[in-house]
This record gives structure tokens, sequence and C-alpha cells, in this order.
């Protein structure tokens, strides 16, 4: 097989890494963005490690115009200009090369495709051609001694694998751009006609050209398109072709050879920008030597591991990076003196369940030091324990001041402070911190922290306690295995620290974390700790009226059938409506028919059975999830139900809860509104005060869309929906009807999580051309919310984010994609979340000036918060003091600079209970 030359397009790797790591940038000390050269680089060695390289080229787009800006003035012309984050990373790159020894090769007036391609075309005899990119416009250069590689996924295309991807083989790539376009390019193709299209007609007619000569078989629309379109077509053509006679001598051999012992050379430039993984993995493959047989060898042994014996190897992978020490009766004092000889301490519980309320304490682990970590033993089975009063009487004392770090400190709080130790420390919680950093991922488990960040694999908890049915309880697990594993989360949590404080600290998002994010967790931990009471009597009610209600529409579910079967069933349900009843059918699973509630509530509009259906699933539900459920969560030793709140869930810093889950509690349904009743202040001394912030986030649109009517609305305090009725359906406000208010209503909260003209129309139970007619005349009416959309929509496509008034940010990587669904969704979040953000950003600010005041106080209790809303328990005695510090602490939340314009209003309401007080 002949040698393979490596032809590495140098441009689309550094815009591939930048934005890889553009949800949490690499920033060293410094404060210099380090994200694309550590991509590129690790790239590059990714491929060597894979396989054995040793001929290479690269090359970079100039700075110059191409002959392509001279063919089409607007080529490229759309693009943002390059992130200066990015600019400034260019060098290094470069000079990381020609310290191995490869120089950059280019041309002005060319870009770094046309210089590969020529250079394939000038060694394809000698050479099999690897182009490392996953830039699409190299399709066009596979063919049976040419494949593409992109480095950072793996996958090789060759001539078959870009007809299944693309559904036309390379030399027809050209002509299947001319006809789709490149929107990243600005390559304008032919309007209308998409890759399907495009990949039909080309393996139809196999060019362009012959698509054009057999114009009169198409169907009369794609003749028209490709008619108006045909001087387009071709330009594409011409911008998409790579020009692979790029006027450059054949660079000799010697140049595009590559020597591993080379890598050494950039360890300098390592150190200079703190890429230290990288140093470390050139340094250990490669050590330095001057003997002749490792100087000439290619790096086919750099990255490879040597062959260990097996035993060697097991005793590796069973050394800890740090001690983990057992604390007895005797060691127990060194750890008070390091204790209290330390400025921050990590910290872990381990408990025998995950609840904190329910908890008992089995054992405490704390690292002041990244070699050493100790485990206390608390309340082990059948174990020697150390006395848990007298252990947390002397941590009190050992632990007061210090820089507490923890990973969801929340639960550790918690549960010490039921077992009498309650800390008023300064915290640092690495969740919270991996959760604003990334706010869109879905795991911030500390075991995922350290793999992405330490790149260390902890040990599951799995090993310990099993999985499933056979799964048993921490208190069961011999102190010496808990001490290894609980060791080791305070050991990551401390070496997480000083990682995340950086990254946080050269992120905008550092204020919001440090006075915002971090000193909510004790507002929470008190709130979790207060719980709120329960009335089963009337939740018993409830339930009855449920029951008979779902009998009901049973009965009709089964008379419709005509037949009893299992409701619950979806496949069940599925074979009723859409084989057996013919209703029209939406969305197609795998298993079959869907029948969720999207498609159910598009056949409610003609279909009274799927109405009926919806019913039927929404009391079960609130049956199964509330009615039957909360008097199960009712804490045996306080007597109320302790809900946890949840920091690092929703992605636009809201808070959500769990066990139970208040914010699905339905208030539209009159048994969502009677569950309430049931949430209930302790006794007759106390009652239950609620406030809301009243439309929030209308009064935050008008803010930040600068619309003078919905401003002045405001203002007046007039009813903002009734105003905006009369605009979109230019009547007096006098005269505006309760349907044409309503259907403002609607628009007014649905516009910020894009509702289309579809769902309009089911909500108002109205025609589509209605419901596009109500949005038209939105728009027309406020040119200024559709302006203010249209910003967010284009700078998130700019930044690849969205964000709040105090700085959140929410990264949104699919605001570009190709995929229109996951797009548009990008693109609603893109308006929603400054709106939905700033407002979970206002409420936190509200309750945290509300704990400074009531904190420690036995008659005023802050209890729940759902959404916009804050519940408490408060003697009557102080119930007007509470009013007062709650409607003010709530509405000077926002900053004066946006007061100003648009003040905040709260609606505060008093009972016996949720209900009442709403």
């Amino acid at each position: 097989m002949a040698e393979k030359l490596y032809l590495i397009d140098g441009t689309a790797l550094l815009y591939r890494a930048h934005f890889a790591f553009i949800k949490n940038p690499l920033i060293n000390s410094k404060g210099i963005h380090t994200s694309a050269i550590f991509g590129v680089i690790n790239s590059f060695l990714h491929i060597l490690e894979n396989t054995q390289a040793a001929y290479v080229a690269i090359s970079f787009d100039r700075k110059a115009p191409t002959f392509r800006h001279n063919l089409y003035e607007a080529y490229k012309a759309q693009r943002p200009p390059m992130p200066d984050e990015l600019t400034a990373q260019i060098e290094p790159v470069k000079r990381f090369f020609e310290l191995i020894g490869l120089k950059e090769i280019g041309l002005d007036g060319y870009e770094a495709d046309d210089i590969l391609g020529t250079l394939a075309k000038l060694y394809k005899d000698q050479f099999q051609i690897v182009f490392l990119t996953s830039d699409k416009d190299y399709c066009q250069l596979v063919d049976e001694r040419s494949v593409m590689l992109d480095p950072m996924k793996d996958i090789v295309l060759d001539r078959d694998a870009v007809y299944a991807k693309y559904g036309v083989y390379p030399e027809q790539f050209i002509d299947y751009l001319a006809l789709v376009g490149d929107p990243s390019d600005n390559i304008p193709g032919v309007s209308s006609i998409g890759p399907k299209t495009a990949a039909m007609l080309l393996s139809e007619y196999q060019t362009l050209d012959n698509i054009y000569a057999n114009l009169d078989k198409l169907k009369p629309r794609l003749q028209e398109v490709l008619r108006e379109n045909k001087e387009n077509a071709y330009l594409s053509k011409q911008l998409a072709k790579i020009d692979t006679d790029v006027p450059i001598p054949k660079p000799d051999l010697e140049h595009l050879t590559f020597w591993a012992k080379d890598l050494r050379k950039a360890i300098p430039l390592l150190e200079e920008y703190e890429i230290n993984s990288i140093k470390r993995k050139i340094e250990l493959k490669y050590p330095e030597t001057n003997t002749t047989k490792q100087q000439t060898e290619y790096q086919d042994d750099i990255f490879k591991e040597k062959e260990k014996p097996q035993e060697e190897t097991a005793e590796t992978e069973e050394k800890m990076p740090f001690s983990a020490v057992l604390v007895n009766t005797l060691n127990f004092v060194t750890l008070l003196k390091e204790l209290k000889e330390a400025k921050q301490i990590s910290l872990d519980t381990e408990t025998d369940s995950p609840e904190p309320m329910r908890a008992n304490l089995v054992g405490i682990s704390f690292c002041m030091d990244e070699k050493k970590a100790y485990y206390l033993p608390l309340g082990h089975q059948l174990a020697v324990n150390l006395p848990l009063p007298e252990v947390l009487r002397h941590l009190e004392d050992a632990l007061k001041g210090k820089l507490l770090l923890g990973h969801n400190l929340k639960f550790d709080l918690i549960v010490l402070a039921r077992n009498g130790l309650e800390l008023d420390n300064p915290l640092f919680d690495t969740m919270l911190a991996a959760y604003i950093l990334d706010p869109g991922t879905l795991n911030y488990s500390l075991e995922t922290c350290a793999l992405n960040e330490l790149n260390y694999k902890m040990i599951p908890i799995s090993d310990l306690i099993g999985k499933g049915k056979n799964q048993s309880t921490f208190d069961l697990v011999e102190p010496e295995k808990a001490c290894i594993y609980s060791a080791e989360d305070a050991w990551a949590v401390y070496k997480l620290y000083p990682v995340y404080r950086r990254k946080v600290d050269f992120s905008v998002m550092a204020n919001l974390f440090d006075t915002i994010e971090l000193p909510l967790i004790k507002v929470l931990q008190q709130m979790e700790m207060n719980g709120v009471a329960i009335d089963c009597s009337v939740l018993s009610e409830i339930s009855h009226q449920i029951n008979l209600e779902l009998k009901t529409l049973t009965d009709k579910i089964y008379a419709f059938a005509g037949y009893e079967f299992n409701i619950n069933s979806t496949q069940q349900l599925a074979k009723l409506l859409f084989e057996e009843k013919k209703l029209p059918y939406g969305r197609k699973t795998k298993t079959g028919y869907s029948t969720d509630n999207s498609v159910l509530e598009e056949l409610a509009i003609d279909y009274e059975i799927a109405g009926i259906i919806i019913q039927y699933r929404q009391l079960s539900k609130l049956q199964s999830t509330y009615v039957s459920a909360l008097p199960k969560m009712i804490n045996p030793q306080t007597g109320r139900i302790h809900s946890s709140f949840n920091q690092t869930v929703t992605s636009t810093g809201r808070l959500s809860s769990s066990n139970p889950n208040l914010q699905n509690i339905p208030v539209r349904t009159e048994i969502g509104r009677e569950i309430r009743k049931a949430f209930c202040a302790k006794d007759a001394e106390h009652l239950i005060l609620d406030a809301d912030y009243s439309q929030i986030e209308l009064r935050l649109l008008a803010l930040m869309s600068e619309d003078e009517v919905l401003i002045e609305a405001f203002k007046q305090d007039l009813d903002i929906h009734k105003r905006m009725a009369a605009k979109i359906f230019n009547v007096d406000i006098e005269k505006v009807t309760p349907d044409q208010r309503r259907a403002a209503k609607t628009i007014n909260f649905g516009i910020l999580y894009g509702m289309g003209q579809r769902k309009l129309s089911r909500e108002l139970g109205i025609s589509l051309n209605e419901a596009k007619d109500i949005i038209d005349g939105y728009y027309a009416q406020f040119p200024s919310i559709r302006n203010f959309i249209n910003q967010c929509v284009n700078k998130a496509r700019q930044q690849h984010y969205a964000e709040t008034l105090f700085g959140r940010r929410l990264y949104l990587p699919n605001i570009d994609s190709k995929n229109q669904g996951l797009k548009s969704e990008a693109e609603r979040i893109a308006v929603n979340m400054p709106i939905q953000g700033t407002a979970a950003d206002l409420i936190k600010i509200a309750m945290l000036n509300i704990h400074k005041q009531i904190d420690k106080r036995e008659d005023i209790k802050m209890i729940l918060q759902v959404h916009d809303e804050l519940l408490f328990e408060v003697q009557q005695e102080a119930l007007e003091e509470t009013k007062n510090i709650v409607k003010t602490c709530m509405e000077s939340a926002l900053p004066p600079k946006y007061a100003e314009k648009v003040h905040l209003k709260t609606d505060v309401g008093v009972g016996k209970n949720w209900f009442e007080a709403h």
C-alpha cells in the first residue's frame, strides 16, 4: 500500500476547535483563550497516535481576497468577523507547526482548500491522500486514492461514504453545491432546491449541464426555478469548485516529512500558553534521548503505551493520587489541627438516603491539600464509629470562618444542620460552577466534572452498594472501603476548585455566580428545611372527586371504542384511533402511531374523543403524582413536606423543584387549583402569604424591546391585555370583548415561547386564518417587538449564546444547525431565554434580600418558590411587616437604571392555604 500524505486545513480545524469549546472555553491564568490552540494540537496528536503519519502538509486561509471575491462580491460577505479571541490563537497554532518542522504552505488569492487540492494533485501518483478536515467542500476531491478524515470524530469519507451521506458521488459534488448552494459561504445555489431534490436530479441526469439540457422533462415548478436561477447555478459552480492548479512549486519531500522527535521543540510554546496536558503527553511519550536509533524513529512508537505485565497494570490502577486516611480517636486531633490551619476545606457527607431531610449521617470526608484526604466514620452498621455529637462539636470550632468547598453543598449543609452542625461559612460549589459555565448540559455529577476537567475516573458508587434490586445503603459499607470512596470525593472537589474558580473569574458570569448563585444555597437550604404543612383531608376529598370524573371519562372512551381496553396503553389506544376508527394520524414512531399530547391536541379540534382522552390523562397524572403521592411524602419527623429546590436543572436559570415538583401543579384547571388548598399553614395562629410578580415577563419584554405602548401601559397600570387587544383589533379599549382580551393575553405570553398560528388556533379554538390575522395584527401594531425578536436571533447567531440583563449566558450550538428543527428550537430559546432568565435572576435577588431580613426569625418562614411566586408561613402578628418586607424586596430587585423605565409590581395575598392566598 502507498504511503499516506496528510493534508491539514488549519483554518477549518481552528474554527471547529474554537466552537467545540464555545460553551466552556479554555482560558489560562493570564486570561488568554487557548481552546483553539488546544483543540488543533490535540486533534493533530490524536491523528498521529492512530495513523503513524510521516508526511504532512498544512495550509491556512489568507486575509487577502481570493479569486472568488472577484467573481462574486457577496462571497462570504454575510459571515461575522472572526472572534478576537480566535484571531489571537492563529499565530501560536502556526508557530506550533513551524516548531515541529511543518511550515504553512499558502498563496495570497487562494483558500486553504485550493492549496491542499493542488498538493493532492501534485502528489497523487506518489501517495494515498488523506484530507484532515470535516469541510464538505473537500468531498469533490475524494476518489480512489483520496479520502477525508474528520480529526475530531474519527470518521473517514471515501467515495462510497460521500454517496451514502449526500446521495451523489464526489465527481458530482461541485454540481450538487451549484444546485443547493452553501449558506456558510453565501453561495446562492438554485432557490427552492434542497439536498434531496439536488441528489434526485443528479442521479437522473448526472451533471448540471445535462439537467439544463433536459429541462423540458422536469416538472413545471422545477423548470421554472432552474430557468430563473441558471446564472446563479453556474456562478455557484465556479465558487464551489476547488482550484487544483494553484501556481505553487511542488515542495520537496523533506519539507513534508514529519519527525516525532521534533514534537519536543514545541514544549516551550505549550508552557507559554499553559497547555500542560499536551506538554506532559509529549514528555511522557517521547523522552529526551541522544541515541541515533531514537532520533530516527517515526512516531509509530511515540503514542502507544508500552505493554506491561498484567500484575503491574492492576497495581497501577489501584494506586490513588492521594492518601485516604481513615480517622479514629487517635488521629482525630491531627485532623482538627490541619482543619484549623487550612484556608479552604472541601467536604462531603455520606448518608443512607438521597433525601437530605430523611437521611442519617454515615460519614464525612475532608480534604485540605491534594496529597491527602480524611474520612470520619460516624454511622456505619456493624463497625466502630467515632462519637457523632463530640465530633460535630469539635468540627464546629475547627471549621469556623473557612471557605468550604463541595459538590451539591446544599445537601451536605442540610444533613449536617439536622445533626446539630449549622455552618455559616463562605461557600464554593463545584456543581454550581460547572452549571453556570454551561447551563445547557444535563449532567453535573462529580464523576462527570472530574473526568472532564481532571481527566480522572472516579470510583462509581455501585462498586460499593450495588445496583437495582440488590442495591444496599452506605451504612452497610465497610469503613475501610467507604474511606477510599468518600475521601476521593473530597479530593476531587479540592482539585476542581481552582479549575472552576479560574474559569468563573475569567467568564462574564463571575458576579452572577458570587453574588446570586452561591449565596442562594443557604436560602434554599433553609427553605427546604422549613417545608410546608399538608392537609390530607383535602387531598382525600379531591381523590374521591377525581375518581368519579375518571369513571365518567372512562365510560365515554369505552362507549366510543365499543369495548373495554387499557386506556393507558399507547399501543392499544393508537390501534383504536388510527386503525379501527381511521382518525387522521400524526407522527409515527418505531413502535407505531404516536398518541402524545401534541397529536391529540391537533385531533381535538375536530374530534371530541381526543379531548376526552387528554382530560383522562391529565386527571390520572394529577391523581398519581400529587393527590395520592403527597401524603406519602410527609416527613414522619416534621409532619411536613420538604420539596427539593434545584439550581442546576433548567437552562434559563429558573429554579426547579422535585419530590414533589411544584411547578407542574396546573393552575388553569379547577382540580389543579383545588390541590393548592392542601398546602396550608401549620395552625390557626399562622397564615400563608403569597407574593407573585405581576406580568413580569411582559414587563421585561417592554423593557428590552423598548416598546412605548407597553411601557406607557405599565406606567399607567392599565389592563395590559385589554390595551393590547385594542391595538391588535383596532377598537376602542372600552369596546374590547372578552374573547379579544383572551386572544391578546394568549399571544402576549405565547409570543415569547415561539407560538405560531397553529398553536394559537388550538388555544383559542379558532381557524388558522383567524389565528394568522391576529398574529399579523400583533406584529403590525408592535413592530418594536418584532424587531426585538429579530435582534435576539441575529445576536445569537453571531455570538452563539443568549444572555440575561445580569449576564447569565446560555450557549446555543444549534443556532446554525442544518437541521431545521434544531435551528428553530435554538431561535425560540434565543428569544425566550433573555426574558425568562432575567425573571429568574430577579426572583433570586428578591429571595436573597428577603432572607437577609427574616433569617433566624421563627415568626416568618419562606417555604416555597414556584416560577415567579414566593410563599411564606407567617404568624398573624407579623403579617403587615412581612407584606412590607416582601413587596419592597421583590419590587426593588430590578436595578434603578431599568426600573425607571419599567417598574416591577407584586401582588400579595393572604389565606389559610395556598389556594386562598393566591
